[in-house]
């Protein structure tokens, strides 16, 4: 998805960062070091899994279960009920998941995915709402290429490395409380190339056109190795 979006393949993307039962997802904030891109919205779905297979498949049949990684341990619970001898196998997505099993010629496999996959796939339901928890939502970005800012945004988020050095976070941290600035999310990623150095993701309650962003923006640059500013945008519930 980042690789579509910086190379012009498609206008926007959609990731998923953090589930409200699992955490954050790794792996997006891991990419994000990579590539040059702009947060232009954000959105919170209630996720609801169902266990799909093909028609006339019924839930006795099912041996090999297939999912994403996040899907499967959201749904941990139910899993464990289905018994040992129900094999669990990780794919890419949970789309990528339904359409193995619409495709594979055998009867007794399954695929944890949305609803929408029984018409994308011709796929049945076997079992709704198979998560652990009911209020299980996950946050996705929507990223574009050139930077969006919509009327409304009252919500930006930064990426910064900061010098390795004693007090370098509490610098930043002060900063955001001088200037009365809403901290709501931190997130610190290992950086490859050195050793027990982090890039820091920063989500903050302020808009792109307040004094305080603007004192802020000034502030950061002179202490930060690295500062990437990412957006300011809505988050729609």
């Amino acid at each position: 998805v980042f690789n579509a979006v910086e190379k012009g393949l498609c206008q926007y993307g959609i990731l998923p960062i953090e589930n409200s039962s699992y955490g954050s997802v790794g792996a997006v904030y891991d990419l994000m070091q990579n590539y040059n891109f702009h947060i232009a919205k954000g959105i919170r779905l209630r996720i609801s899994h169902n266990l799909m297979a093909k028609p006339g498949t019924t839930l006795s049949d099912v041996k090999e279960i297939f999912s994403h990684p996040q899907a499967i341990s959201q749904c941990t619970s139910y899993l464990e009920k289905l018994g040992k001898d129900v094999k669990v196998t990780p794919c890419e997505n949970t789309a990528a998941a339904a359409a193995a099993v619409a495709q594979s010629e055998r009867t007794d496999v399954a695929a944890i995915c949305s609803y929408s996959c029984v018409e994308l796939y011709g796929l049945e339901r076997l079992a709704a709402d198979i998560q652990d928890r009911g209020n299980n939502y996950t946050r996705f970005i929507c990223i574009s290429k050139k930077l969006e800012i919509y009327p409304g945004a009252d919500k930006t988020s930064l990426m910064v490395v900061l010098p390795h050095r004693p007090g370098s976070l509490y610098q930043i941290l002060a900063r955001f409380y001088a200037l009365g600035l809403n901290l709501i999310k931190l997130e610190s990623r290992p950086l490859p190339e050195r050793e027990f150095e982090f890039m820091f993701y920063f989500d903050l309650e302020t808009s792109v056109y307040s004094d305080e962003f603007i004192r802020m923006v000034d502030d950061l640059s002179s202490v930060c190795e690295e500062f990437q500013y990412l957006g300011s945008y809505s988050e729609v519930i």
